[in-house]
């Protein structure tokens, strides 16, 4: 507003000299009607005021335009809390399922070894019915020395303590066979619930997909629509300005008693950027290349390549082409790698944001990273600096 308090002081002033000019006799050809005066002063107020309504609109529209990002952004986050939760969940029911084949193996195992046991109280139980007291009694009768009675009798109690032993190893196999199918048993129970939970995971990430995609159109068509007034007061400005620019110069020529001349704008050009990979260690440079091989493919939540990916999804698959396993899940990876300070970034270095964790990102260089954002976007290049950055890690 004070630039525009020195322009009218300008403009005053001018007026000023062109009256003193027209009472000393100044030139009559270069010296301007005083309804042409007024009338470059009335153009030149509604130019400033122009200028100044166009500059206003223009910073309610960003406002508008950032306010549409931002919640746009909350959204992303939600769903991102809600897939990271939901990978998760499906590597514990991996681990259970693999707990389970480990519990059915040993249960396998222990009712073979019941069936030998059996068979061998079975072989036990029909000796001695053979044979019976009787037998036992008459073969300690017809000894013919009492070593020989002695003998028979360990004989007799080594048989009978080798028949408890395998009834005792009976009971006990029986015994941990109830444990292990009572296992078993829970193991199931939690299978049933952990997929349960992976079900309510799923319906609730295809809900906030759908409320993401519906935000999405809401608010890409209110950014639309703020890009298209910026544009349009961008170009009201513009032309207050020159308008603005025009009245000050007629001044100038009124003053000088020179005819106005005409002025020409500028052309801009806009630059573009390239985008380099710059030297990394070896498995970096190897997975920041497999990463930047997927732009373009669609984002699907849960989804680990080779045609879709989540964040975690893609990091994933492209660490395992350096030939390196990480968990399907951002938090996951965050604990899995070594931690990197900001000033130590290199190309293949994971980039984690939020809290809880829940986006990763790979870094490529140049401030930029490679990102599977969220549903109904695509694997892009973005930039590595954003406020809810919370570290980096090397595999």
């Amino acid at each position: 507003m004070g630039h525009l308090r020195l322009r009218r002081v300008v403009a005053v002033a001018a007026l000023a000299s062109l009256a003193l000019g027209t009472v000393q006799g100044g030139p009559s050809a270069a010296t301007p009607r005083l309804d042409d005066v007024e009338d470059a002063r009335r153009r030149s107020d509604d130019a400033a005021a122009a200028l100044e309504g166009a500059r206003a609109e223009l910073g309610s529209a960003r406002g508008a335009a950032a306010d549409a990002r931002a919640r746009l952004r909350a959204i992303e986050r939600s769903f991102e809390l809600v897939v990271e939760r939901y990978n998760l969940v499906a590597e514990k029911l991996l681990s259970l399922h693999a707990d389970r084949a480990a519990t059915e193996l040993a249960i396998r195992r222990l009712e073979r070894r019941i069936a030998l046991s059996e068979a061998d109280a079975a072989a036990i139980a029909d000796e001695l019915y053979k044979g019976g007291a009787q037998d036992t009694l008459e073969a300690l009768l017809s000894s013919e020395s009492w070593a020989d009675i002695e003998q028979r009798i360990a004989i007799i109690r080594f048989s009978e303590a080798a028949r408890r032993e395998v009834f005792a190893a009976l009971a006990a196999s029986r015994a941990r066979l109830q444990e292990e199918v009572t296992e078993l048993d829970g193991q199931r129970a939690t299978v049933a619930e952990v997929r349960g939970r992976l079900a309510e995971l799923a319906q609730e990430i295809d809900l906030k997909a759908q409320a993401q995609r519906d935000e999405i159109a809401r608010l890409s068509a209110i950014v639309a629509g703020a890009k298209r007034h910026k544009a349009l007061l961008a170009e009201r400005r513009a032309a207050a300005e020159r308008q603005q620019r025009r009245a000050e110069q007629r001044w100038e020529q009124y003053q000088a008693g020179q005819a106005p001349v005409a002025t020409t704008l500028p052309t801009g050009a806009m630059g573009g950027k390239v985008m380099t990979l710059t030297e990394a260690y070896g498995g970096g440079r190897l997975a920041a290349e497999a990463a930047l091989s997927q732009l373009g493919k669609p984002y699907v939540w849960a989804a680990d390549g080779p045609d879709t990916y989540d964040c975690s999804g893609l990091t994933m698959w492209a660490w395992a082409h350096a030939g390196v396993v990480l968990p399907h899940n951002s938090g996951a990876q965050f604990a899995a790698t070594a931690r990197v300070a900001v000033a130590d970034w290199q190309p293949g270095d994971l980039l984690f944001f939020g809290s809880p964790i829940h986006h990763v990102g790979m870094y490529i260089g140049d401030g930029d990273m490679v990102e599977a954002p969220y549903t109904g976007a695509f694997v892009r290049i973005g930039s590595a600096i954003r406020s809810d950055y919370v570290g980096a890690g090397r595999p």
